[in-house]
């Protein structure tokens, strides 16, 4: 009877040609070839006359690959809902995609449970075979075959040479799609660090702008004799603010140089696990050197507005504090490159605060660079040291020392004061212990002084409270 008739029937599908065909789809990873791969060698060797790749997308499946054996060819990459195109049975589909189970059908008008499917009774095929695409236990795709004029076409025996070649279908798929997300994600990385260059640039303007409002009010007090000495200060903030912006704009330039690099060879299908590990070691790296130098900058402009607005905007933060006072210290290697200045710290490992971590950097920086300035002046080795221990429970000594020249009784007992310096004609502004004294007064609620014996050293002894 016709309705049995296997004629027509490829009859070339054997193990050998399966495995020639896996061979093909498994070294092609850019999904729009491999879909038209795909389906040209399922109509060469399954004996359907169509067929079609589903893929799911939200809470529906889409048609992403359609292929006929006639003239019509192969087309790929459509993205057609399955109820808006009217080319497969839509309630089989869903079945497949309930169940996870191959829908069969050697007859599909007269036997099955699909003989009234709207699909089914419009278009007469008769061999219908409907499979599931499952990898790992999850469902990435569905295939769908027909044969509209020849009975019994997907017998058990070709199915279970089939079942082969569509294990290969499912993992070269999965494989295509994450490709195409990885090259989504590189595209998308390119375009975030295009617009992190150009707001480093606008940044670094807007900065500039801020440079030169500063040095006009720069030439404004320099007509004041009292207030001269702002005129240093505003040219150290200028070169300051201009390093850290520098180093930011550069590294934001290499991170699109490498990101170049990883497109180039994810493009040539050369890229290994390797190059890609390399290329988010060194994006983590070089994001975190942005970061920290517009940090830096950003806490040089806050450092200037605090000689007239006394108040910090930064916000709150868990902390190790002997890890932070390091990477503080690590910050000031470009000024003791070269010299023989030490700084120590001496800290318990465990000592976490809750605080501002911002205070500590410009107290500490400005310690430091109290000491460079004055104490070591005129003296080529020094050290310093950070001494961190409780006083009693939540409260803590935070001792800084050098062995430098000291000063006398007088000069300590106004080194807190806004623009007193011993060194006006040299680098001092006068301004760094008076940050220095706010910050621990009036954001961190505690105390500082000063004790300094001339020819042997000075320490700042200050006490806060903290909570970890």
């Amino acid at each position: 009877m016709a309705s049995t008739s296997t004629q027509n029937i490829p009859n070339g599908l054997d193990l050998k040609n399966v495995v020639k065909a896996s061979q093909i789809l498994s070294g092609e990873i850019v999904l729009n070839r491999l879909l038209k791969k795909m389906m040209h060698i399922l109509l060469e060797n399954t004996g359907a006359k169509k067929g079609f790749l589903l893929l799911p997308q939200q809470d529906n499946w889409i048609i992403e690959v359609e292929g006929y054996i006639d003239s019509v060819g192969i087309t790929v990459l459509q993205s057609i809902a399955i109820e808006a195109s009217k080319r497969v049975s839509v309630n089989i589909i869903h079945h497949v995609a309930r169940t996870l189970k191959n829908v069969i059908l050697h007859n599909a008008v007269e036997k099955g449970d699909f003989t009234h499917d709207p699909h089914i009774v419009q278009y007469c095929p008769k061999s219908v075979l409907c499979t599931p695409l499952i990898n790992q236990g999850k469902l990435i795709g569905i295939l769908y075959l027909e044969n509209k004029s020849t009975a019994n076409v997907f017998t058990s025996d070709r199915l279970e040479i089939l079942n082969l070649l569509f294990s290969q279908i499912t993992i070269s798929i999965e494989n295509a799609l994450i490709h195409a997300k990885l090259e989504s994600k590189i595209k998308e990385s390119t375009h975030t660090i295009e617009v992190q260059k150009k707001k480093l640039k606008i940044q670094k303007k807007e900065l500039e702008v801020t440079l030169r409002q500063l040095q006009s009010v720069q030439t404004n007090l320099m007509e004041s004799k009292k207030m001269a000495s702002l005129g240093n200060l505003v040219a150290g903030v200028a070169h300051e603010i201009n390093t850290p912006v520098g180093i930011g704009v550069t590294g934001a330039s290499q991170l699109e140089v490498i990101t170049k690099e990883l497109v180039q060879l994810f493009s040539t299908q050369r890229m290994k696990r390797s190059d890609l590990q390399k290329y988010l070691d060194s994006a983590e790296k070089i994001s975190n050197l942005i970061l920290r130098n517009l940090n830096r900058a950003a806490e040089l402009v806050q450092s200037f507005k605090q000689v007239a607005v006394d108040q910090a905007t930064e916000q709150r933060r868990r902390f190790m504090l002997k890890k932070y006072l390091n990477e503080v210290i690590l910050s000031l290697k470009p000024k003791l490159k070269g010299t023989q200045y030490h700084i120590i710290i001496e800290c318990d490992e465990d000592i976490v605060l809750f605080s501002y971590p911002g205070f500590f950097y410009q107290i500490i920086i400005n310690f430091v660079v109290n000491s460079l300035i004055h104490g070591f002046q005129e003296k080529g080795e020094g050290q310093m040291i950070i001494n961190i221990s409780p006083k009693e429970k939540e409260t803590l000594i935070l001792r800084y020392s050098d062995n430098g020249k000291g000063m006398s009784q007088e000069v300590a007992k106004n080194i807190f004061e806004p623009f007193f310096t011993t060194n006006r004609h040299g680098s001092g502004t006068g301004l760094g212990l008076h940050i220095v004294y706010n910050l621990v007064v009036h954001e961190l609620n505690g105390t500082i002084n000063c004790e300094s014996v001339e020819g042997k050293g000075t320490m700042f002894i200050i006490e806060f409270p903290y909570s970890s």
